[in-house]
This record gives structure tokens, sequence and C-alpha cells, in this order.
């Protein structure tokens, strides 16, 4: 099929969030190209935790906010459609400490307070209610956990498949291995036109949800370079189906700085990471290295759930490296590049939680002309972009 010759919006990037954003905008109306320079959903999108939640974000109320919204929306979705359709699952999630952690303890029972006051159900559980939560969790008594029973998980490819069926039903154009090469712009700067290896393609605006890939793009679009976005790298290890307990289906998360964390996958396997290997990755990538930190996550697996030592864990165990964009500050930049009408940036760490909330927010923008409150503590400006 040749490439579009005109669309009114092109999407910059089809992971989860560009994805989420062309289908709304499709949704609107408008005739819509999304492009990716890979295949659709094949980087961050493909090898992220997948945990949706305001849980974890305590330090800005405005961004626990924007990712209730993302929370909020998925449900709303689920109940239009059903969760299976998009790979939605998961009973909320745990954080849990033992007695011999007093300061874990403590920035816990913290966390929940702020939670709490924001209106997020995050309840104080005790060592008998964890063990019904999660059955086969090895909690020693006197220990004290957090239950958020609002949080969920996703199988991401299910919902990538969705999104995509919908674009096509709704005549969208979705074209992957397909790189944007230069922006064209007027000269007072207003897009004109996404340019590619396979052709031109003219537009009246360009979103950009490029992830890591977003400030190179960034750059064809304003010319300047320096977007405050990094690339981190993490380490997940997926195992095969193992017999958990009837009615475990919840991440967990320890709160303590190893940041320990595991769910179920739609497969019936665990899906494990944590935040030290992720920084033993990222300081050392080699397959030593890999191998270490599976055989480590495998192993604290087996410490938190100790019947799983009846069946070799490890065996049939895989791993992948997610190479996540993490925007300076840690939160989503969203909005308008000043000096470039017609041009959006979505990129942000929180992708799974905050896709269909980024999607609807900024489409709300884009189809009106006026910025949702939202978003104004999240755009480009603060950067100076």
């Amino acid at each position: 099929m040749p490439i579009p010759r005109t669309a009114d919006i092109v999407v910059a990037g089809s992971g989860i969030v560009g994805l989420a954003l062309a289908w709304r905008l499709a949704r609107s109306g408008f005739k819509i190209v999304a492009l990716d320079a890979g295949p659709a959903g094949g980087k961050i999108s493909a090898a992220t935790f997948a945990w949706i939640n305001g849980t974890s974000k305590t330090e800005n109320e405005a961004y626990h906010r924007l990712n209730r919204a993302g929370v909020d929306a998925y449900e709303k979705l689920a109940r239009q459609i059903g969760a299976a359709a998009i790979g939605l699952a998961g009973n909320g999630s745990l954080h849990w400490a033992g007695p011999e952690n007093p300061r874990l303890l403590d920035r816990m029972r913290d966390q929940g307070q702020i939670l709490r006051r924001w209106g997020y159900a995050a309840d104080p559980v005790d060592a008998p209610a964890m063990r019904r939560l999660a059955p086969g969790l090895a909690v020693p008594d006197g220990a004290e956990g957090l239950f958020a029973s609002l949080d969920r998980w996703i199988a991401v490819p299910r919902l990538l498949d969705w999104l995509k069926a919908q674009l096509a039903e709704r005549g969208a154009i979705l074209r992957e291995n397909c790189a944007i090469k230069a922006v064209e712009r007027s000269p007072n700067g207003e897009i004109r036109a996404a340019i590619t290896a396979e052709g031109v393609i003219p537009c009246k605006h360009l979103v950009i949800a490029a992830g890591t890939a977003t400030p190179d793009i960034v750059q064809m679009a304003t010319g300047r370079g320096g977007f405050p976005v990094e690339e981190l790298a993490g380490l997940l290890v997926e195992t095969p189906a193992v017999p958990v307990a009837s009615g475990f289906d919840m991440v967990l998360w320890s709160p303590d700085e190893a940041g320990f964390h595991l769910r179920l996958t739609s497969g019936s396997g665990l899906l494990l990471g944590a935040d030290d290997i992720d920084a033993q990755i990222r300081a050392d990538a080699s397959e030593a290295s890999l191998v270490s930190g599976r055989a480590a996550l495998i192993e604290r697996a087996l410490g938190w759930m100790p019947e799983l030592r009846k069946v070799d864990l490890g065996r049939g165990a895989s791993h992948r490296i997610g190479r996540r964009a993490i925007p300076a500050d840690g939160h989503s930049i969203l909005g308008p590049l000043k000096d470039t009408p017609g041009a959006y940036v979505a990129v942000t760490h929180s992708g799974v939680t905050l896709a269909l909330a980024i999607a609807e927010l900024l489409a709300e923008e884009i189809t009106t002309g006026t910025a949702p409150a939202a978003l104004s503590p999240f755009r480009p400006e603060r950067f100076g972009f």
C-alpha cells in the first residue's frame, strides 16, 4: 500500500501511548496516520511490567491524580467492552514489610495516609489478612501491608491488538517500519508535513509519542536539541506457568530500596522485576550480569512464595530488557511545542497506566483548542519547549 497522500494528524510512535492517541483521535473523526520506526509496540511496550496504578505516585498530587485518571479510564473501557477484550486483569496490589524493618513500615504507613487523603483506596492490612489476600505468600507474624484494591495489570499485547483493530475499523492508517526522517514547516513554524523514506505526508498536526526516540523527532519538528528524556534499561524475567493458589492475582511490591515486584502473567507464569537489579543491568549489561540478575529475581520470588520451590522456577524462564523513556523530572511531558503550531508531544514513564487518560486529554485539546487543567503541570514549556 502506498504512503497516504495526506492526513489531518500524523502520530509518530506506535507504542501503547501512540496507538491510544491515534485511536482516540480517529474516534473524533480525524484522518489519522500512525507511524513507527519498527513494529508497533515492539520496543518499550514490549517489555513493561504493566502495572496500572496510582499507588506508587505519592510525591506529587497532580501526578497522582493524572495516574488515577488512567486507572479510571481502564475501568470505564472495561465496563464498555469487557476486561478480557483489552487484557485487563488483577485484583489489586499489596505492599508489605516485616516487623524487622520498622523504617519500611513507617514509610509504608505514610504512603497509605497520603493515598487515603487523596481519596485512593489503600487499606492497611495485618498478616492474617495478607495471607487471605495473597495465598502462598510467606508473611511473617507481625508484618503489615498496604492493599490498593483499584490497582490492576494488563496484558499489553492484547490491548495493542485491540487498538490496532480499532484503527483499522475507523479507516486510520498504521505504517510500521516507517520512520520519520524530517518534518516540514511553514515560514511561521507551522507543521506542514511528515517526511518518511516512503514519501511525504502533508498534515495539520504532528503528535510525537515515540518514547525514547521522542527527542530526535522533537528536534526535527522544532530545530532544537536537548529535549529532556533519558533512556533507562530494566530487566524483566518471565517464568512458565506455576501452580499458584486459587484466587491469587495481584501485584506484589516491596517498599524497600530493592523494589522487588511480581505478578501473574496471562500464561499463568510470574513476571519479576526489581529496581536494584535494573541499576545493576544499567551498570553492566553483559550476559553474565543478565544471568546473575535473572537468578536473583527468581530466588527472591521463591523467598516470597516458598511453595514454588517444589517446581524448577528457573527452567524455561526467559528475560527481556525494557528501554524506558524517563522525563528529566520523572513526570510526563504532554502538550503543544511552543513556536511550532500543530506539534504536540506525549512522553511519560508511566505509559501503561496513563495511555488512555493521555489520549483522552490530548484529543480534547487538539479537538477543542482548550487545554485541560489536568495537563497544566506537565507542559513541555517547563523545559523551554
